[in-house]
């Protein structure tokens, strides 16, 4: 196919965003925004930018997005910093507001939005993941996907295999022959020649949407649907012989090939730290500088401190998220002593201490002397009398 040199070989895939999960494995953090809109570094950097960076390079002229836990920060964060990036704007749908039961997973947000999807006339859908630290070359994904003459294309890179069974797994031959794909599977089959290694979905699709349009109506008459694209149209594909497999080029800065989960306590951390030397594994997009782990004055180690967050005078402070609203209190210690953390902390299995300005209240009210409390009358406790009750 033959395209002008002034039009984008992205002009007629539309990006499909999915930005409403809540990340509940990130605990208190979520509780008044959703994942995507978390902060990632300093300055007004959130998760979702690093994909977001990915699509404006890509020069996508539209973007579509769907939310639907806790949008408010994320819609606001789109329209100040991304708005313009976007030649035709970007258009937020929210499934609370479509439909009387949400989004009830990944493949139903776009099935609820084909008819305004249809508007756009696009001859691709790329689904994008909001929620990961990513640097990808999307351009390149789009012309392998127009190369492999099928309809459904995954974008794969290689996990651990001690983490894999928290992703999509796919089982590829000597000679890259796609042999199967499990989600989520118990057991994950390694990668060939790599055995402690295992080549994990990252949740950016590429499909025709004529294929995926159909396949997507007959979603909702399936007993066993869960509406989502790794448990219900990824397995479709594969028994049609409709799907591909584009693995990220592994390397750092500018190879276009970094992707970290960030779902849990103990990944976002570690995320963070990872950018926080002078040498980050990617360029941090336009939004964000390296993230803060050392406070004035504060002795801390593997720490970040999220904006808004700051420590008192002679901190101590190890393996911790100090979350925004939070202000350590002179002299305060944590991550020292296991027993006391759980005390106060949310602490994850992982040795993560996530540190919230109501966890800090509560500590530093119950370890108050009790002169210092304040006194509060309380009226004399009232006892029902046998046979007067009522």
């Amino acid at each position: 196919m033959n395209i002008p040199q002034n039009v984008s070989r992205t002009s007629r895939c539309l990006p499909f965003l999915l930005a409403g999960g809540r990340g509940s494995r990130l605990h208190e953090l979520t509780n008044l925004q959703c994942k995507p809109a978390l902060s990632f570094g300093s300055g007004e950097g959130r998760i979702v930018d690093f994909i977001l960076a990915a699509a404006a390079t890509a020069r996508f002229e539209n973007l579509f997005v769907a939310t639907q836990y806790r949008p408010n920060d994320l819609c606001r964060h789109l329209n100040r910093h991304w708005a313009h990036s976007f030649e035709k704007g970007i258009t937020i749908r929210d499934g609370e507001f479509l439909s009387p039961y949400g989004y009830r997973g990944t493949a139903d947000a776009v099935r609820c939005n084909a008819t305004a999807i249809d508007a756009y006339a696009p001859r691709e859908i790329m689904v994008l993941a909001g929620d990961h630290v990513v640097d990808i070359d999307l351009e390149t994904l789009l012309d392998h996907h127009r190369s492999q003459s099928r309809p459904v294309t995954v974008a794969a890179t290689a996990v651990p295999l001690t983490q894999a069974s928290d992703f999509g797994i796919f089982d590829l031959g000597a000679d890259g022959e796609l042999l199967g794909f499990a989600e989520k599977p118990a057991h994950p089959t390694p990668m060939i020649g790599e055995r402690d290694r295992a080549l994990a979905s990252t949740g950016i699709y590429v499909f025709d949407w004529i294929w995926l349009k159909a396949a997507l109506r007959l979603e909702p008459a399936r007993p066993s649907t869960l509406h989502d694209f790794g448990h219900d149209i990824l397995p479709i594909a594969l028994a049609e012989d409709a799907l591909s497999v584009y693995r990220l080029p592994d390397g750092g800065s500018g190879a276009g090939g970094y992707w970290r989960d960030v779902g849990s306590l103990d990944a976002y951390r570690l995320a963070q730290l990872g950018f926080s030397g002078a040498e980050t594994p990617v360029a941090l997009p336009k939004t964000m500088d390296r993230p803060i782990t050392q406070a004035i004055d504060c002795l801390s180690e593997g720490t970040v401190f999220l904006p808004g967050s700051s420590a008192g005078r002679r901190c101590q402070v190890r393996n911790a998220i100090v979350a925004p609203g939070v202000r350590l209190p002179d002299g305060f210690r944590a991550g020292y002593d296991s027993e006391e953390d759980r005390r106060w902390f949310r602490c994850s299995a992982g040795g993560t201490l996530l540190i919230t300005a109501e966890m800090v209240a509560r500590r530093e009210a119950a370890l108050r002397p009790t002169s210092a409390r304040p006194f509060v009358s309380r009226p004399p406790r009232m006892t029902a009398l046998s046979g007067l009750e009522g």
